[in-house]
């Protein structure tokens, strides 16, 4: 540490008591002491641990003696004379620098905040993301999802036009590892290349069907080479793009997604969804990529007993991110908290708006304990007022952190070191899910997906919320009906008071990508029970017939209730139509054609016709056989599965005049279960079995981890067809059938 420098000598000020004679014999008053002022305290607004960090104070109207005070503790000797001081922090925080002056009795005293960070990394860490920036070619690259494509953008704000780059199906995230971008495309299984200096497509690699890849990075030390998560098969993979090839893949666990990667061969992964145990990330040795090794999981267990106005009870959950800070030792994951703690019958306590879900960062170090991640003590961070946060970016020197919050359509800025607020921009365009910084830390770009715009803001001064510099459109034509569109803005959206109240729910807050968060809510107080989250890709809206475990809705348009409801919004029909007849009945008058806003919610549900490719079907002779004698066990009528799971949607369940609907009671009504509509529940409404490879846990009540515990431990009667008989291998061929209800032909 260096010393304190005194720029200025000690000076004793003499102030004469005598009075001097004047010729007519009168006295004079002794001179009034010189007035002095201090500048401000110049220095560093952020400093490095470890490094001497130099504080200057301009002193106006005399030589003051001066005592610093450094924030930090630091044992100083009583009085530091001069108008600079140098000091080695040797811990991050926000420290708060004071300078006081005393000259002629007068005091006086400045101050300036500064953090201490540790020092970046000289090869800064990298994140998947939906949106990138190539600044040798002043270019912003966003992964176009709806539409198929990657487009490039300019970066100078000329008002030139998006121009697409590579097809695929599906992408998702991309990454740029020297001139070559590449994107992971979900929907195709592969990862396609581009040559950014050639500006032409360099081919992709396969990674099989249903392999559903959701995120990747560069592998930072070598140029063209990146790791995918494979959500759909729940591994890590390691490929090039010399020569498309595959150099190694391992498994993680289930529902892989979020990867971001360092330096020094570590890479960050995280688990999609959470379990009732708690969300999951991983790191995982990649020094060698050829061989990937050593995937050490961290568990993020459930918050309990924090339900308040200001947080609540519930476990992190989609985790589409994880963001290492500038110097690699720690890392963040921007999510939503899904409070499926409370509930009446749980706990006697009844969720409410405020306590059912908020967006939470979540603060992982990576260097405390060598080779294995802990979550930070405190390191949690609740949002007030705002729901899911869906993406974030570390400032360059990694004192900031912005947090885009999907649903209120926001950017919230907070300090790194303490989450205090910072700044915040508001209207940051539909379902921002993306962010990108420009490494000299003075532009933010706003990925808005469903705006179809990347804004781009100066944030060299948060003093003030920034207004956009420009909004850069990221395509020229729009893949979806005008209708579906404005409902999947409107289904994404918290931020419109009809849907929540102060921005803290919306429909994707259970159902983000219009899958289901795979989670077990306590619905008791309204009039339900426990309810696993039932997925709506796939279901088309009410084309499988009416919703929810106990049919209790007949059309999309009912969600009206949940949002008036638990969402505690004002609601998107007008309180006098909504009130008139049985329209405020879930079964009662249609609401259809009452709501433009209500009705293209429904149409964008009912667009959801895809359940996707299940990764474990196969060619390989072994599992088509063992495929074929489940399939062959299903349809036999000693088991009798398909006389309630017919094809081609796999249940009986339909929209039947007069409300007559068929519900069955297989055994697995218990205590939680709960009521219809308040009412005693009869049994419960059949749900498909296409898309079972990606919704586990089972039941209505989740009380199934996997489909072995459905056909055996929770059928021992034979109520839910017979396989009390079966054996362990016609079991497991029954198993790999059921896994493989996809999107194909059963």
């Amino acid at each position: 540490m260096r010393r304190a420098r005194a720029l200025f000598p000690l000076v004793s000020l003499f102030v004469g008591a005598a009075l001097a004679s004047c010729g007519d014999g009168a006295s004079r008053e002794p001179p009034a002491p010189e007035p002095f002022a201090l500048g401000k305290i110049e220095g560093p607004d952020v400093a490095f641990v470890g490094d001497a960090a130099c504080f200057s104070l301009t002193v106006a109207g005399g030589s003051a003696e001066i005592t610093w005070n450094l924030g930090d503790g630091t044992a100083l000797p009583p009085a530091i004379l001069g108008t600079e001081v140098c000091h080695a922090y040797t811990e991050p925080g926000r420290r708060l620098v004071g300078a006081t002056a005393v000259l002629n009795g007068q005091k006086l005293v400045a101050t300036r905040g500064v953090a201490v960070v540790r020092k970046p990394m000289v090869i800064p860490p990298a994140a998947s993301s939906t949106i990138v920036l190539d600044t040798e070619r002043s270019s912003v690259l966003v992964a176009n999802t709806d539409h198929d494509h990657v487009a490039r953008l300019d970066m100078g704000l000329s008002g030139a036009p998006p121009v697409p780059l590579l097809s695929c199906d599906a992408p998702r995230t991309l990454a740029i590892s020297g001139a070559i971008l590449a994107a992971a495309c979900q929907g195709d299984g592969t990862v396609a290349f581009y040559d950014l200096e050639k500006q032409e497509p360099r081919g992709s690699v396969d990674l099989g069907p249903g392999s559903a890849p959701f995120g990747v990075v560069a592998e930072l030390r070598t140029a063209g080479l990146f790791f995918v998560t494979l959500s759909g098969t729940g591994e890590l993979a390691a490929v090039s793009a010399d020569g498309n090839q595959i150099l190694s893949r391992t498994p993680v666990f289930p529902d892989v997604r979020g990867v971001a990667a360092t330096a020094v061969g570590r890479v960050l992964v995280t688990r999609w969804r959470a379990t009732a145990e708690g969300a999951e990330v991983a790191l995982i040795d990649a020094s060698d990529p050829t061989a990937l090794a050593d995937v050490v999981p961290l568990l993020l267990p459930p918050d309990v007993g924090l339900d308040s106005d200001t947080n609540n009870s519930g476990v992190p959950s989609f985790l589409n991110q994880i963001v290492p800070s500038p110097d690699g030792g720690r890392a963040i994951v921007p999510s939503l908290k899904a409070n499926t703690i409370t509930g009446m019958y749980r706990t006697g306590k009844p969720l409410s708006f405020e306590t059912t879900a908020r967006a939470i960062l979540t603060e992982i170090e990576l260097d405390a304990t060598p080779g294995k991640p802990i979550e930070r003590p405190g390191g949690r961070y609740a949002f007030d007022d705002l729901d899911f946060a869906s993406a974030a970016v570390f400032s360059p020197k990694g004192d900031l952190v912005y947090v885009a919050i999907q649903g209120a359509e926001r950017v919230e800025v907070r300090d790194a070191v303490s989450f205090d607020v910072a700044g915040s921009i508001d209207d940051v365009g539909h379902a921002p899910d993306g962010l990108a910084l420009h490494p000299d830390g003075t532009r933010l770009f706003v990925h808005a997906s469903l705006s179809r715009q990347v804004r781009v803001y100066d944030v060299s001064d948060l003093s003030s919320p920034p207004a956009p510099l420009g909004e850069l459109p990221t395509a020229t034509t729009e893949p979806l009906p005008e209708v579906v569109l404005r409902g999947k803005q409107i289904f994404n959206s918290s931020r419109d008071p009809r849907m929540s109240r102060t921005s803290y729910m919306s429909c994707a807050s259970c159902h983000l990508d219009g899958e289901g968060d795979n989670l077990v809510w306590d619905f008791t107080q309204r009039g339900e029970g426990l309810r696993n989250t039932i997925p709506l890709a796939g279901r088309a809206g009410t084309a499988h017939g009416p919703l929810h475990w106990s049919a209790n809705f007949d059309e999309v348009q009912d969600f009206e209730h949940d949002i008036r409801g638990p969402q505690a919004g004002t609601g998107f029909l007008p309180d006098d139509v909504f009130h008139a007849g049985m329209v405020d009945q879930t079964l009662g008058t249609p609401k259809e054609g009452l709501s433009e806003d209500l009705d293209a919610l429904a149409a964008y549900v009912a667009s959801l016709g895809s359940f996707g490719r299940s990764p474990y079907r196969s060619n390989d002779p072994v599992s088509l056989a063992s495929r074929q004698k489940g399939k062959d066990i299903f349809f036999s009528a000693e088991a009798g599965c398909s006389t309630c799971h017919a094809p081609p949607h796999f249940t009986d369940s339909a929209l039947a005049a007069g409300q007559t609907f068929v519900l069955h009671d297989v055994g697995t009504l218990g205590p939680g279960s709960g009521s219809r509509l308040g009412e005693p529940l009869p049994g419960l409404d059949t749900p498909t079995l296409r898309g079972l490879w990606k919704s586990a846990p089972y039941l209505h009540d989740g009380s199934a981890p996997t489909l072995r515990a459905v056909l055996r431990d929770h059928n021992a009667t034979d109520q839910h067809g017979k396989t009390s008989h079966l054996g362990d291998a016609d079991l497991a061929d029954l198993e790999r059938y059921l896994l493989t209800l996809d999107d194909d032909e059963p």
